[in-house]
């Protein structure tokens, strides 16, 4: 004689398919309240505090229940009408513990929910490569990224530190700058993306032109070393070492003018020599 489940089993499977059903109309109405009204797509609260992809959720974690529940009254034998408060007690505090997992994003609601909701969560790191302008762009020298778009160095030089970004040279890579300043390659090159062709300085412009439109307003004349890079946003120490590689002797406490008249030069020059790595004046 094969052994039969108690009938109590079998109320509780019914049960539950009962509740879903009722549960999936609910929620299922929710959707199309929600779709019909554009709501959902409008990014405010939705229904009932709940938005679009919360109803979407509850809906799936329901209908996987409510096939579930089928499965089990098949397995149980003859399906019955629950008629046992204890069996819609128990079927609505089962349904009601996994509307709330899913709500909080816990397991196990979670695991039954669709796969492609891992897709959705890697489209925010997809966007942020997308902001750099080529693969590899991180590894890159700035110098070797702003040829690559058409940027003039110069200007590049400005931007990074008009926004307060430390470096040493253009040879510095996006991603080195990065982390000397605790933030991210991306944000580097926000920095400077502005500077993209076309929009580009004439070619007849050069680094002093570029450097005296920059400081336009600015007393230059009379300036010591040290406010000059003060004002520039240059460090100290790297105003000096820049001032030196241009052949420019310079203490902080110099002044421009006597920079410029010992070292053959205007004071324009001893402004881009301090301003931009690498820079050459025409003696």
């Amino acid at each position: 004689m094969v052994n039969r489940p108690p009938p109590f089993w079998r109320e509780i499977a019914a049960g539950l398919a009962l509740w879903s059903v009722g549960a999936l109309a609910v929620t299922g109405l929710a959707l199309y309240v929600l779709l019909w009204s554009g709501a959902g797509e409008s990014g405010d609260s939705g229904l009932l505090g709940l938005s679009l992809d919360a109803w979407a959720d509850l809906h799936d974690v329901l209908g996987v229940a409510f096939f579930a529940s089928l499965l089990a009254m098949l397995a149980l034998g003859r399906p019955v009408w629950p008629t046992a408060p204890q069996a819609h007690g128990l079927a609505a505090a089962t349904l009601t513990l996994l509307a709330g997992l899913t709500l909080m994003q816990l397991p196990p609601a979670t695991w039954l929910l669709p796969a492609d909701d891992e897709i959705e969560y890697a489209e925010p790191a997809d966007e942020a490569a997308s902001a750099l302008p080529y693969p590899g762009a991180t590894e890159d020298p700035v110098a070797v990224v702003a040829r690559q778009m058409g940027m003039e160095e110069t200007r590049v030089a400005i931007a990074l530190q008009e926004a307060g970004l430390r470096y040493d040279s253009l040879d510095d890579s996006l991603e080195s700058i990065a982390t000397r300043n605790d933030t991210s390659a991306e944000a580097v090159y926000e920095a400077i993306r502005h500077l993209e062709a076309p929009a580009l300085a004439p070619p007849e412009e050069t680094a002093v032109d570029i450097v005296e439109a920059r400081f336009m307003g600015h007393e230059v004349r009379g300036k010591t070393v040290e406010q000059l890079a003060g004002a520039a946003s240059v460090p100290l120490e790297l105003a000096l070492r820049r001032l030196r590689a241009a052949g420019m002797e310079a203490n902080p406490q110099d002044q421009a003018d006597a920079v410029a008249a010992r070292s053959g030069v205007t004071t324009m020059d001893v402004l881009a020599a301090l301003v931009i790595e690498g820079y050459r004046a025409r003696r």
